[in-house]
């Protein structure tokens, strides 16, 4: 009794509803009418929509906008951002997210890098004799890039990708012993053309070889050719200037911040989708049941009604979206009545439950029929619903079932769910049966599904 109790608490809708519709099957058979019993049924339903739990939305991760004057503390209050939403993703999904906190200690460990710098290019690696600054391919403060001669197209290419980033890139022309000035002329042509604008900056790595003669005597001399180290002031006093503006590096944290906070989504994202699809499951397995089962045609529509109510209720929950009054009553309201409408129920319904249901030989096929045809409306409902639940943007109004009644009468994906529907429900009937065997199972409950 006590497992009763508590799946009429976690679910009242779809306990109410069921409940109901059994309370009016008994009603009906003494001979009463429906109209009344129906219309305080439903008011109790919208009441207890109003009852469910709602997850309040926390606030999501706002990066700072990369400019000149940003500050370390804006950063730090965005990385805090970040660990909140980590904290709630983790609750939410009930288990530790090792691989994200690795992923946010080297995010913060970022922060106390003084110029984090990647080499690409022609460059594969720093060409100063002493670097101080630490290297690195993930979001640089500064890409150095070297070339030599006429752009390729692959390096056009990952130019443009880096400028698309907004990760700031600074080119570096590598002199040749015997310079070109056509080929230096043409490859600061095909920079221009990309939208690169700033200056390039020209160092020397092999300076040629320069004859050396050195005084022995008055009359006597050597003479040696002797390779000059490479010219790099222009590079060293750029890096010097860069050193003194700490915003470039903020600016490289806030990119891999967005970065992170993106792998988090993508995570959310894909854990709610799975939770989402076991409840449409377990959904459209309790409408199927209950259609199969139920000896009173004019019950079907009313219990379907609580079915996919309580379904929305609990796919609302997996998105932490909340229902307000009045959206709660307009989908209450527009649910039942939209499956009647769309002529499926209601063919369904005066075919299979007047006709085959009249003689025990019949029954079983006019309850299959019933029950396929409850599964599948409450399967697009809950998708369709699904759709507007995953863009925040979307109102949660009438506007979601503007699609359910072309989806309904879509034969492929007739076809696809009418395939898929047994092997999937099987599970589903197993667990339950032996939840009715054991009231204590923990398996049973819908919540661990």
């Amino acid at each position: 009794m006590s497992w009763w109790w508590q799946q009429l608490r976690r679910y009242p809708l779809l306990s109410v509803g069921v409940t109901g519709s059994m309370v009016l099957w008994v009603w009906q058979s003494w001979g009463h009418e429906l109209t009344t019993g129906a219309g305080v049924l439903g008011g109790v339903l919208v009441l207890l929509l109003l009852r469910q739990r709602w997850f309040a939305r926390q606030p999501m991760a706002t990066a700072p906008v990369n400019r000149s004057e940003l500050t370390r503390q804006e950063v730090i209050t965005y990385l805090e951002q970040l660990h909140q939403e980590l904290t709630d993703l983790e609750q939410e999904m009930g288990s530790p997210q090792p691989d994200l906190h690795a992923h946010y200690q080297e995010l913060t460990q970022a922060l106390e890098m003084p110029l984090s710098l990647a080499w690409a290019g022609t460059f594969t690696s720093s060409p100063l004799p002493d670097d101080p600054f630490p290297v690195t391919t993930h979001h640089p403060a500064w890409v150095l890039y070297g070339i030599q001669e006429r752009l390729t197209s692959e390096q056009l290419t990952e130019l443009t990708a880096y400028l698309t980033q907004e990760q700031p890139v600074q080119v570096i022309w590598c002199a040749a012993a015997w310079p070109d000035a056509q080929v230096r002329l043409t490859a600061l042509e095909q920079l221009q053309g990309i939208g690169y604008t700033q200056p390039v900056l020209t160092i020397t790595l092999h300076p040629p070889a320069i004859l050396v003669r050195k005084i022995q005597s008055p009359d006597t001399w050597e003479d040696s050719w002797e390779i000059p180290p490479p010219v790099l002031e222009e590079l060293t006093q750029w890096l010097n200037q860069r050193r003194q503006e700490p915003h470039w590096q903020y600016q490289a944290m806030v990119r891999r911040g967005k970065q992170f906070h993106t792998l988090m989504q993508k995570r959310q994202q894909a854990y709610r989708t799975n939770q989402a699809e076991r409840v449409i499951q377990r959904y459209q397995v309790g409408a199927a049941v209950w259609a199969g089962v139920n000896p009173v045609p004019s019950l079907d529509v009313l219990a379907t009604g609580a079915i996919n109510a309580q379904m929305l209720v609990d796919l609302a929950q997996v998105y932490r979206r909340s229902l307000t009054l009045n959206q709660a009553q307009a989908m209450v309201r527009a649910l039942a009545p939209m499956l009647v409408q769309m002529g499926a129920v209601e063919w369904v319904t005066t075919l299979a439950g007047t006709w085959l249901k009249t003689h025990w030989a019949t029954y079983a096929v006019g309850g299959a029929m019933q029950a396929i045809s409850a599964a599948y409306l409450t399967h697009v409902a809950g998708h369709t619903f699904l759709e507007h639940l995953r863009a925040p943007e979307r109102e949660l109004n009438l506007g979601v079932w503007q699609s359910l009644r072309t989806r309904v009468f879509a034969t492929g994906n007739a076809l696809h769910f009418w395939k898929q529907f047994v092997p999937q429900s099987l599970p589903w009937l197993t667990r339950a049966g032996v939840a009715v065997g054991n009231e204590t199972a923990p398996s049973w409950q819908m919540g661990n599904f």
